[in-house]
């Protein structure tokens, strides 16, 4: 076998592993925990290729990567566009680093507490990723922000049609979650890109599924909640519906602080319990858990997330009072601001148009033909002044005339 069949390292000689979907996809967690988002592209991509090879390209086995893919697609895309718009702080701070908000509305709020994705294994951080061509953060110049975009929804999308094929042929809550997950991701795209419409659809999708599988106090309905509360707050008669998800946000927000003040007194809210197999061969299946379980975490650990989500609800508190203090006249409804504003502009065109009317209204009038038959009061005036008129000139005229 040739030496370019059995890459080395360049320290001691030794034969480098082979590339699996494993370590690529290792890889890639690692480079996203540490922003280097362009790199996470490549080694995401590198296990699709791998997976799909194996597998074909709608597997149920690649939406994973599919949807990791997609998410690593779209904050490569938001960085980029960051660095490109000048808009780009020199440091980000740790928990804003996974924002979901367009460059216009800044980073969102942090729901997420201190892990990114609970089913994730732990990453060693500390080592460095492995880079094939040598290349650093930055990446190329000749990317462009839109094409990781539009790449991030069409990766995304695939995501999504691949995991409902799965509910059809099996109804799995892990699938849904998933599914909801997707849909955020995909509202995220739509909301960097100013697809509004678009997003309050994908948003909204994700946010169903996420109540009918998550508890009130889960960090992830408060997420889904604000992120629909920023695109309606940038929709024209939204206004009311974004005050109303920002105030489920926060409500869902003191739930879990309400638990975690029980969970300081020793009293747990009874953890998930395993259910039957809806397939009914006898087996226990999980139910979901997304949040750490307050049982299972030290006084410290209780501690410091009270800290985390007394911050964030004063934010929250913030957002509520700075959107009910918008004009009152945003909180009209669609038709109702085009109707305003379709009067205005024929009001505007009334006013500019008006001496022109009026002086072509004058013009038909002086070119009308009189009617010799006019009984009008008007024409009767007209008559008798000219009556008077030329008995006027004819008395002058005889007074002119010289006696004999």
């Amino acid at each position: 076998m040739s030496s370019e069949a059995k890459p080395t390292n360049g320290t001691n000689g030794a034969a480098a592993p082979e590339t699996t979907v494993e370590l690529a996809v290792e890889q890639a967690k690692r480079a996203f925990a540490l922003k280097k988002y362009e790199q996470a592209v490549e080694h995401y991509a590198t296990a699709l290729e791998i997976a799909t090879k194996k597998a074909g390209e709608d597997a149920p086995e690649t939406a994973d990567l599919y949807f990791s893919y997609g998410r690593a697609l779209l904050e490569n895309a938001i960085s980029q566009s960051s660095v490109l718009g000048k808009e780009q702080p020199a440091e980000v701070p740790e928990e804003e680093s996974h924002k979901a908000g367009s460059s216009k509305n800044g980073p969102i709020l942090s729901f997420s507490g201190d892990g990114d994705d609970g089913d994730d294994p732990v990453v060693d951080l500390s080592a460095q990723p492995e880079d094939d061509d040598g290349s650093d953060e930055e990446g190329d110049d000749d990317g462009e922000p839109e094409d990781d975009f539009n790449a991030a929804w069409e990766v995304l999308d695939l995501a999504r049609a691949i995991y409902e094929k799965q509910l059809k042929d099996e109804d799995d809550e892990e699938v849904r979650l998933k599914l909801a997950d997707t849909f955020i991701a995909l509202g995220d795209v739509s909301l960097e890109t100013e697809k509004f419409d678009q997003a309050i659809t994908d948003y909204q999708s994700g946010l169903d599924l996420k109540l009918k599988l998550l508890p009130t106090s889960s960090r992830q309905i408060a997420e889904a909640h604000y992120k629909l509360s920023m695109v309606l707050d940038l929709t024209s008669g939204r206004l009311a519906d974004a005050i109303g998800h920002v105030e489920k946000a926060l409500e869902s927000v003191e739930h879990r602080l309400a638990e975690l003040r029980n969970g300081l007194q020793g009293q747990f809210t009874p953890a998930p319990t395993e259910k039957p197999d809806p397939k009914g061969k006898g087996k226990q299946v999980a139910r979901l858990v997304r949040d750490d379980l307050i049982q299972n975490m030290s006084k410290t650990q209780i501690e410091n997330e009270i800290k985390d989500l007394d911050e964030l609800k004063v934010d929250l508190a913030l957002k509520i009072e700075e959107l009910k203090s918008s004009p009152n006249d945003q909180q009209a409804s669609a038709p109702e601001l085009a109707a305003k504003a379709l009067d205005a502009e024929l009001n505007a065109a009334s006013s500019s148009a008006a001496p022109t009317v009026v002086n072509d209204l004058t013009s038909i009038v002086k070119k009308k033909k009189k009617n010799p038959e006019d009984t009008s009061a008007a024409g009767k005036r007209k008559a008798e002044s000219e009556v008077e008129e030329a008995s006027s000139e004819k008395k002058a005229r005889l007074e002119e005339t010289p006696a004999s």
